[in-house]
C-alpha cells in the first residue's frame, strides 16, 4: 500500500473519530457543532485528495481535485469559524464570518470551470493539477484564512479566561504548525504533497490535547476509555499474535494444522480470556491516572462536609470551612459566599484569589435560576454578568421557605469545565449548607442580639452605679447636715424647754389658766422637736457607724411599766384605754441598753395611743421559753397590707397613718428595729387595715453561769 494512502486513512480515521466524539457529548453545544463542520470538511478533502492521488482514471483524479478544491475552501473556512467562536465567544461575528465566506462562495462556484482546474494528470507522486486563476486565488484565500485563524487566537488569549486561555494556546500552536507546514508541501515541496492532511492532524491532535487536558469539549470520560480499550486490544491482539508465531516457528514449525496446534491455539485463546478483565482493570487505572488526577468520590466528599457542618456553630465558621472544603476537594481556584438578608448582601466569604471586580446584589438578583453553569449558558444578561464577573458556576442556596444567598464558583485549577459529577454534588452539598446557614444566621442573630443587650445592661449598670454612687454623696452630704443641724438645734430647744418647764410651775409669777394652755402647748411642742432631733441625731450616728449600744444589767419589767405609766396621762387625752399586764412569774435581769430600749417601748406605746382614738391599747410582756416578748397591742387603723413590707425603712409612713397623724417622721419604727435587732432581739409585728396592730420585741434570755462554790 502507497504510503500516501497510509497517510490520507490515518488522517480520515483520527478526523472522524475525534469529530463524531465531540459532537456526541454535546449535540446542542455551538462549539462542539462547529468543530463537527469542521472534522467533516477536513473529512471530504482529505478523501478527495486519496481518489485524486491513488488511481490512474483521468475522470477520477479529476473529480478528486475539484472535490479538494471545494473542501479545502470550507475546511479553512470552518477553521475561522471555530476559532472566532472560542475567541471571541461573547460577541456576533457575523461580520467577519461573512468577510471570509464571501470569498469561499466564489471559490465554490469557480469549481467545476476552468478558472479553477484547467487539466489533471497522473503523476509519480500522485495526481498533477493545472491550475486557473481560481486556484492561484484558493492558495492565497487558504493562507488568509490560517493567517486570520492565528490572528484570531492570538488576539482572543489576551481577553477571555484562564480556562479558555490555556484552550487557546494549545489551538494557536496546532495552527501555526499546520499551517507551516501545509503552506510548505503545497508551494515548495509539491511532490510531499500527501503530507497536507497529516498537517491538519496535527490542528485536531492539539485540539484533542485540549480536550483531554482542559475539557475543551467536555469528552474527557470518553477519550480515557477509549484510549483504555485500544491499549486493551493492542496488547491481547500483540500476545495472541506473538503466542501464534513463537508456536508455528520454535514448538510446532509443520505447516499443516495438527491437532496439537489446534489444542495450543484454544488453551492460548482460553489464557486471553481470562487476562482479559486483569488487564482491562489495569489500563483503566492507567488511563484513569492521566485523564482523572482530580478525581474524587462524590460520597466521601458529602460525608466530610456533613460532619463538618454538624461541628460548626457561628456563620462564619461554616461559610468559611464548607467553602474551602469544596474548593479544595473539587480543586476549584476560587469561590464565594453571599448571604443575604432583606434582598441586601448580609455577609461575604471568599476562599481563593478574590476577584477583581465583586458582584453587587443588584446584579446577582438577576441570576434568577437555582443552578447556572456559564458554559452552558446562550448568550445574554446572566452569561454577560457571570463572563463579567469570572464566575463559572452560580447556585442559589435555598432552605424549603427560605432563600438564604448564592454560592459563586469561578474556574477549576486546571483549566477543566464543571463535569456533570461536580455539579451532581454542589447541588446536593448546597442543599445542607443552605439549611446549616439559616440555622446559624439565626444564632448570630440571637447571639448579637445577647451581646447588644448585655452592653445595654452594662451601660446602665454603669450608669446606676454612677447613680448609686452621686446618691451616696448626696446621702452623705444629707447626714453631715442633718448631724450639723441636730446639734445647733438640741442646745436652744432645750433651753426652751426649760424655760418653759420654769414658767409652768410658777417660777416667773402666778400664771392664769389661759396663759398655762399656750405655755402647755408650747411645751409638749419643744418636747417634740427635742424628740425629733434626738432621732436625727441617732439616724446621723448610724450613718457615720457611730451608734453604739451601751448593755447593762436592765429590769425590763419595770422599764416597760413606768413607760406605761408615764404615757397614762396622754393615752386619757385621746381617750384611750391603757393597761399593762404584768409577766406572770418574775423576768431574770437583761443586758440591754436602758435608754435606747425604753425609747422603743415609748414609741410602741405612744404610736398605739395615737392611732387607736377611743380605743384601747394592751401591753403585754412575759417570757416565752428562752425569750421575752413584748407585744403592744390596740384596736386601731392598722396598716394596710401594700404598706406593710416598707414599715420598718427610714422616713416611711404608711397614707393612713398621715392622715391621722401629720407630724410624724417616719423614723421611730426604723431606730426601733435598729435597736433591737443590735442587741440580738427581733421585732414582732401584726397588723390588719381597720382591725389594728401588733407591735413589740421578743429578746433572747441568756441565763448567768454560776459561780463554783469556794472550799
Amino acid at each position: 500500500m502507497p504510503i500516501r494512502l497510509i497517510s490520507y486513512l490515518l488522517s480520515l480515521t483520527v478526523m472522524v473519530i475525534l469529530g463524531v466524539f465531540v459532537y456526541a457529548s454535546n449535540t446542542k453545544g455551538k462549539v462542539n457543532r462547529q468543530f463537527a463542520l469542521f472534522t467533516l470538511a477536513a473529512d471530504i478533502w482529505i478523501i478527495a485528495l486519496a481518489i485524486a492521488d491513488n488511481t490512474h482514471s483521468l475522470a477520477l483524479v479529476n473529480f478528486g481535485a475539484r472535490l479538494a478544491f471545494v473542501s479545502s475552501a470550507l475546511t479553512v473556512l470552518m477553521v475561522v469559524v471555530f476559532t472566532l467562536t472560542m475567541a471571541r465567544p461573547t460577541k456576533r461575528n457575523t461580520k467577519t464570518i461573512l468577510w471570509f465566506g464571501i470569498p469561499a462562495v466564489g471559490l465554490l462556484l469557480s469549481a467545476p470551470t476552468q478558472l479553477a482546474i484547467m487539466s489533471v494528470s497522473v503523476q509519480s507522486y500522485g495526481a498533477g493539477v493545472n491550475g486557473g486563476p481560481a486556484y492561484s486565488a484558493l492558495s492565497a484565500y487558504v493562507g488568509l484564512c490560517l493567517i486570520a485563524a492565528i490572528i484570531i487566537l492570538i488576539r482572543g488569549i489576551r481577553r477571555v479566561d484562564p480556562r479558555t486561555r490555556a484552550q487557546l494556546l494549545y489551538m494557536l500552536l496546532g495552527l501555526t504548525l499546520t499551517g507551516i507546514i501545509a503552506a510548505g508541501t503545497n508551494l515548495v515541496l509539491v511532490s510531499y504533497a500527501f503530507l497536507g492532511p497529516p498537517a491538519y492532524l496535527i490542528l485536531a491532535g492539539f485540539t484533542a490535547y485540549a480536550v483531554v487536558k482542559h475539557r475543551l469539549f467536555n469528552i474527557r470520560a470518553v477519550v480515557a476509555r477509549s484510549v483504555a480499550y485500544i491499549l486493551l486490544l493492542a496488547t491481547l491482539a500483540g500476545l495472541y499474535g506473538a503466542g501464534i508465531f513463537a508456536i508455528s516457528r520454535f514448538i510446532l514449525p509443520t505447516t499443516a494444522t495438527t491437532t496439537a496446534q489446534n489444542i495450543v491455539y484454544v488453551v492460548l485463546a482460553v489464557v486471553l480470556a481470562f487476562t482479559f478483565q486483569p488487564l482491562k482493570r489495569f489500563f483503566e487505572r492507567i488511563t484513569n491516572r492521566l485523564f482523572f488526577r482530580d478525581h474524587y468520590e462524590t460520597q466521601a466528599v458529602l460525608s466530610e462536609l456533613s460532619n463538618l457542618l454538624i461541628t460548626k456553630f457561628t456563620l462564619d465558621d461554616i461559610l468559611q470551612a464548607s467553602l474551602k472544603q469544596l474548593c479544595e476537594r473539587l480543586h476549584i481556584a476560587s469561590g464565594q459566599f453571599y448571604i443575604f438578608d432583606n434582598d441586601k448582601i448580609y455577609k461575604v466569604k471568599h476562599h481563593g484569589v478574590i476577584p477583581d471586580r465583586l458582584l453587587v446584589a443588584a446584579s446577582l438578583q438577576q441570576l434568577t435560576k437555582s443552578l447556572l453553569v456559564a458554559d452552558a449558558l446562550d448568550n445574554g444578561t446572566m452569561k454577560k454578568i457571570m463572563d463579567g464577573h469570572g464566575v463559572r458556576v452560580a447556585l442559589r442556596l435555598h432552605t424549603h421557605d427560605q432563600f438564604v444567598g448564592f454560592l459563586i464558583l469561578g474556574d477549576k485549577q486546571s483549566g477543566d469545565i464543571y463535569s456533570s459529577q461536580d455539579i451532581d454534588l454542589l447541588q446536593i452539598a448546597t442543599k445542607e449548607i443552605a439549611v446549616a446557614v439559616a440555622n446559624a444566621k439565626a444564632y448570630d442573630e440571637i447571639a448579637h442580639f445577647n451581646l447588644t443587650l448585655q452592653e445595654k445592661v452594662d451601660d446602665a449598670t454603669k450608669r446606676l452605679q454612677a447613680a448609686n454612687r452621686h446618691l451616696k454623696e448626696l446621702d452623705k452630704a444629707k447626714d453631715e447636715f442633718i448631724s450639723m443641724a441636730s446639734h445647733q438645734l438640741r442646745t436652744p430647744l432645750t433651753g426652751i424647754k426649760s424655760y418653759l418647764s420654769m414658767l409652768l410651775e410658777g417660777d416667773a409669777g402666778k400664771v392664769n389658766h389661759q396663759q398655762q394652755e399656750f405655755l402647755d402647748s408650747a411645751y409638749k411642742g419643744s418636747q417634740r422637736m427635742i424628740n425629733l432631733v434626738a432621732d436625727l441625731l441617732n439616724i446621723s450616728r448610724m450613718s457615720a457607724g457611730k451608734f453604739m449600744i451601751q448593755k447593762a444589767p436592765v429590769d425590763l419589767s419595770h422599764l416597760v411599766e413606768d413607760e406605761t405609766r408615764q404615757l397614762q396621762s396622754r393615752a386619757a387625752d385621746r381617750d384611750v384605754h391603757l393597761t399593762f399586764s404584768k409577766p406572770q412569774r418574775v423576768l431574770p435581769s437583761m443586758e440591754l441598753d436602758e435608754d435606747k430600749t425604753r425609747q422603743v417601748v415609748m414609741n410602741f406605746i405612744d404610736n398605739a395611743i395615737y392611732y387607736a382614738p377611743h380605743g384601747t391599747v394592751k401591753v403585754l410582756l412575759d417570757r416565752d421559753g428562752s425569750k421575752v416578748e413584748l407585744r403592744v397591742v390596740d384596736n386601731g387603723i392598722g396598716v394596710p397590707k401594700a404598706a406593710q413590707s416598707h414599715l420598718f425603712k427610714k422616713f416611711f409612713r404608711a397614707g393612713n397613718a398621715q392622715s391621722v397623724r401629720p407630724d410624724g417622721t417616719g423614723l421611730g419604727l426604723y431606730l426601733a428595729k435598729r435597736v433591737i435587732e443590735d442587741q440580738g432581739g427581733s421585732i414582732i409585728f401584726e397588723s390588719a387595715e381597720g382591725k389594728g396592730s401588733t407591735f413589740g420585741f421578743a429578746m433572747p434570755v441568756r441565763e448567768r453561769k454560776p459561780h463554783a462554790a469556794r472550799r
